[in-house]
């Protein structure tokens, strides 16, 4: 027995760690106690201190480990893993990265997201997204989010972020059929919401057809949702899908979300519907339950300071707007006035289709959507009276006032197929439309809506085709050459400000030049102006090039030598 034994008991805790496993007495007896020593142990009579393992412990714990590297060796299917000492700071440092990555792709997309449909109560979204889940993040939160980051990307001025697209993309196709299979009410409304972000998105890369596609997707949710029966004095029919039946609003805030919802919705709808010539989805038959009452829309701030009135009913707004039966009152709402604004464009559209001068019916119609258009473009509020600091104010009143300029010339288009009149109804319509863009600063205007570029299309047909008119009648002189010529200065101008932040566009595999510098006040002969509007290409206005492109071909080619421009 070793020197240092003694047969007082020892304190808990102070036994050799063999002792302790066989739950035997030890006699804490050192370097061995009387056990061990017996036992022909005392190499492996070892005494914890508490302040780590002991020698025993760490080769157990280097065993262990090598024998699963062993086992993970004699496996064909193992892969090699090599231990990085600093992996956890690694994994630290890329979470980090990609936290910073995605908030300034929110943030650079909440700087745009009025232009491209964002509907929902933004405080109160960011504050749903930022609250831990038990489940885990739901398939219609990263549907939505992912959409948001796919456009952020898109704004963003940044190559390696706009270089993300196409892995946000492709994440959020992939989760919108997933994301559909939520039925509760807020699941609904963030697959509308991501539905109107990915047609936005399509629609301003040029990517009509599948822009359509998630336009007519979100216009299929809203119709069966009922959200265009909100408030209806003859009250909301039950959707036949459960699906997409949405439980009562909790609040104020809720219910505005899916008024303006509904809106925004009808909007994307009407202005690329008709600004492409496709059918609407938003046909309203009183004997399909397709009427709209929804009221018209209010600004976010307005749903949480002020409640609708509980006894609120409305009916067949959309018609009774157009039909004009109050004088407009001065709207404070931005999507409301869009949408009073697409509702004109979409009818005007309607009825220009419909063209008959010999039918006084339609001449009675045709008369009187012209006095409304105009009617409600003198309610309008001026650009002019804006703060130049409210860069949002001013683009969205630029729409607007663009839409409704837009209309007059759809609506009297029929009237004007080769010739269009200096100082006549169309050419007034789109002078006006491009002077708007005049003194707004376009420097700071760095995004507007995906559908400008197609109006001022419109805009640019009809000020081409005034210009040819006037030649053709030897109306041209000196003296009127740059008054002529000034709107289209100022759309290509806009033209490419806006398209700066993009790509150049390819058409067929080729690029086209921009050369913005022909575009310049001093410009003194028109096929310095024409060469120029044949060669403009971006990503974003596409559609101005190769509509373009076919009018010079129809109206221009015969009185004016064009060169071939340059594709590289």
């Amino acid at each position: 027995m070793s020197a240092t034994s003694s047969s007082a008991p020892l304190e808990r805790g102070k036994a050799c760690i063999r002792c302790r496993r066989r739950k035997m007495r030890c006699d804490g007896a050192h370097p061995a106690c009387d056990q061990c020593a017996r036992a022909d142990r005392g190499a492996d009579c070892e005494y914890s201190d508490g302040q780590g393992p002991t020698t025993s412990q760490l080769l157990e714990q280097q065993v262990t480990q090598l024998e699963g590297r062993i086992a993970e060796l004699e496996s064909a299917q193992a892969p090699l893993v090599l231990h990085d000492p600093y992996e956890a700071y690694h994994r630290s440092q890329g979470t980090q990265r990609q936290n910073r990555m995605l908030h300034t792709l929110m943030t650079t997309f909440f700087q745009h997201s009025f232009q491209v449909g964002f509907f929902l109560h933004v405080p109160r979204f960011l504050q749903k997204i930022s609250a831990p889940t038990p489940s885990g993040i739901p398939t219609h939160f990263n549907l939505l989010l992912n959409a948001i980051y796919l456009l952020g990307a898109q704004f963003s001025s940044d190559a390696q972020l706009q270089a993300q697209q196409s892995t946000f993309l492709s994440r959020a196709l992939a989760q919108v059929t997933s994301a559909m299979s939520h039925t509760n009410s807020s699941a609904i409304l963030y697959v509308l919401q991501a539905e109107i972000l990915l047609a936005n998105y399509f629609f301003d890369n040029n990517r009509s057809l599948e822009g359509t596609y998630h336009s007519t997707a979100a216009a299929s949710i809203a119709l069966a949702c009922k959200l265009h029966q909100i408030r209806s004095s003859r009250g909301q029919t039950v959707s036949s899908n459960a699906q997409y039946r949405l439980d009562p609003p909790l609040d104020s805030i809720e219910e505005g979300e899916r008024v303006n919802a509904f809106w925004t919705t009808y909007i994307l709808d009407k202005c690329w519907s008709t600004a492409l010539g496709s059918s609407s989805a938003f046909v309203e038959d009183e004997s399909k339950g397709t009427i709209i009452d929804t009221p018209w829309p209010l600004n976010q701030a307005a749903y949480q300071n002020v409640s609708i009135t509980q006894g609120l009913r409305t009916s067949h707004t959309v018609q009774t707007f157009l039909q004009g039966a109050a004088v407009d009152a001065p709207d404070t709402s931005l999507l409301s006035l869009q949408a009073k604004a697409a509702t004109l464009f979409a009818y005007a559209g309607q009825l220009a289709s419909r063209w008959d001068q010999n039918n006084a019916s339609y001449q009675a119609r045709f008369t009187h959507l012209t006095n409304r258009i105009e009617r409600f473009r003198q309610s309008l509020p001026s650009i002019r009276h804006i703060d130049p600091a409210r860069t949002d104010i001013m683009r969205s009143l630029l729409v607007v006032h663009t839409v409704n300029q837009c209309a007059m010339i759809t609506l009297h288009k029929p009237l004007e197929q080769r010739t269009v009149a200096i100082n006549g109804i169309s050419w007034t319509a789109a002078s006006t439309a491009a002077g708007l863009l005049q003194g707004l600063g376009m420097g700071s205007i760095s995004y507007v809506n995906p559908v400008m570029g197609n109006l001022f299309t419109k805009v640019a047909e009809v000020l081409i085709l005034g210009i040819n008119t006037a030649r053709s009648q030897n109306a041209v002189n000196s003296s009127n050459r740059a008054m002529l010529l000034a709107p289209l200065t100022q759309i290509l101008s806009a033209m490419g400000t806006w398209s700066i932040r993009s790509p150049l566009a390819t058409t067929g595999g080729h690029t086209a030049e921009r050369h913005w510098a022909l575009m310049t006040e001093q410009a003194q002969h028109f096929e310095t102006v024409i060469y120029a509007l044949y060669r403009i290409s971006s990503k974003r206005f596409l559609f101005i090039y190769e509509y373009l492109q076919t009018l010079f071909s129809h109206y221009l080619l015969t009185c004016i030598h064009i060169p071939s421009p340059v594709l590289g």
